[in-house]
């Protein structure tokens, strides 16, 4: 468990760029909270961090230079080399690749290469991809704001998101940067993105997912789940991180015993202070019962950021919600939830590929009684087909003596193991 040293927060006067971008339109896209809002919070506490180290080094503070703010009309797919960059980006996180993301993404956390992974799993596709930019604060940059649709595997419609993404230059070209040292440069991005014709073009997605998830409770549902599933995908991913790290030549024995072992399912968990006096409310819109008020530095367990721009948070023996941007993160750490963990099962890879059907077992209509992945072939190596989440029904057409059974879900036919089919 890591905790930063001296966390003071530059948002006690001034809100990042993504905290303005949310205030002018209500609602970050979800699939951006696992993606746009996951990786551009690296650049929020990276810049957090370095105002730390500027306000205590005033000379140095002192002789960064400011930018002058460009009255410049977005453009749209003006720049080649930067649709081709983004192009690089977005099939990254749609296959999951954390070699090409942290080689083109300067900054990126380790855990936001987890949750870029992870998300990997339910998204099929990025589609319409649109880059609109402005000018950059230093030659050879730019602030790229990219439409794109979102097409996950259960669900058929492509969901629009927005992201914004700071493009910069080096000796080996252009990259995106995470990991801005400069508060006028950050100061130049917050300007720039609050201009008309960018709040314009937030607005316009905003109001149509909004339109889009207040019209499908499939998607609202679909999303909520994705969220939760995501949290723990995470957690787990960061303790077989951290666990790998230490493995002796024995890894392969411990390996296949931890097959055999109960496994437990893991979450993050944050712990926030707030950097100003903010209401404590019922529900996350600023419409809800206000319950209380918080005071500067008063900390909170947070249980999940929403794609909103809110927080829920632990708050006496039940949940509450607040606005995130006027919070800082002080602490993380993994914890055991107590119960097995479905990523765990579901990836205890299986070598018999050639087991022998199990003509005892029960086939026909069946529901799973846990959130499993539908893969291709009988192996956690193999292609994700699907996400089915617990309670939903599956055809079964054949079991195993492996431990896996085949199965017909939403028109696709794949395999899950055997252990997630109730009665």
């Amino acid at each position: 468990m890591k905790k930063k040293k001296n966390p003071i927060s530059w948002r006690n006067e001034k809100k990042d760029i993504f905290a303005i971008l949310g205030d002018n339109k209500r609602l970050l896209m979800p699939a951006m909270l696992i993606i746009a809002v996951g990786l551009t919070i690296v650049i929020a506490l990276s810049a957090n961090h370095r105002a730390v180290e500027m306000a205590q080094t005033p000379s140095d503070a002192d002789a960064a230079a400011t930018y002058e703010i460009p009255d410049v009309a977005l453009e749209e797919n003006a720049y080649p080399d930067v649709n081709a960059i983004i192009e690089t980006y977005y099939t990254a996180m749609a296959n999951g690749d954390s070699d090409t993301l942290s080689r083109i993404y300067v900054g990126l956390e380790e855990t936001e290469v987890l949750k870029a992974v992870a998300t990997a799993e339910y998204i099929e596709d990025y589609e319409n991809i649109v880059v609109y930019t402005k000018p950059g604060p230093v030659a050879g940059s730019y602030i790229a704001y990219v439409y794109n649709e979102v097409k996950f595997y259960d669900y058929s419609k492509p969901v629009p998101g927005l992201e914004t993404l700071y493009i910069c230059t080096n000796d080996e070209g252009l990259y995106i940067n995470g990991d801005i040292a400069d508060e006028n440069e950050l100061e130049y991005i917050k300007t720039i993105s609050v201009q008309e014709d960018v709040i314009d073009l937030n607005n316009r997605v905003a109001t149509s997912y909004n339109e889009m998830v207040n019209a499908d409770e499939e998607l609202a549902e679909f999303l909520t789940k994705m969220r939760a599933g995501l949290q723990v995908s995470v957690g787990e991913a960061l303790a077989s991180s951290e666990a790998s790290s230490e493995a002796s030549s024995e890894e392969e024995v411990v390996a296949a015993e931890a097959t055999t072992e109960e496994q437990k399912e893991t979450v993050t968990v944050h712990t926030i202070r707030a950097t100003d006096v903010v209401n404590i409310r019922s529900s996350d819109s600023e419409t809800a019962d206000i319950l209380d008020k918080t005071t500067k530095g008063q900390e909170f367990k947070q249980l999940e950021a929403l794609a909103n721009g809110w927080s829920k948070i632990e708050y006496k023996g039940g949940v509450a919600y607040v606005k995130t941007e006027y919070f800082e993160v002080i602490d993380e750490q993994v914890v055991e939830a107590g119960t097995d963990s479905e990523a765990a099962k579901d990836d205890k890879t299986t070598t018999d590929s050639n087991a022998t059907k199990d003509t005892s077992a029960k086939t026909g209509k069946m529901k799973v009684n846990d959130s499993v992945r539908l893969r291709k072939e009988q192996s956690t190596d193999s292609d994700v087909l699907a996400m089915i989440y617990s309670g939903s029904t599956v055809n079964v057409v054949e079991q195993y003596s492996n431990g896996w059974a085949k199965v017909e879900y939403n028109g696709s036919t794949g395999y899950i193991k055997s252990e997630f089919l109730g009665d």
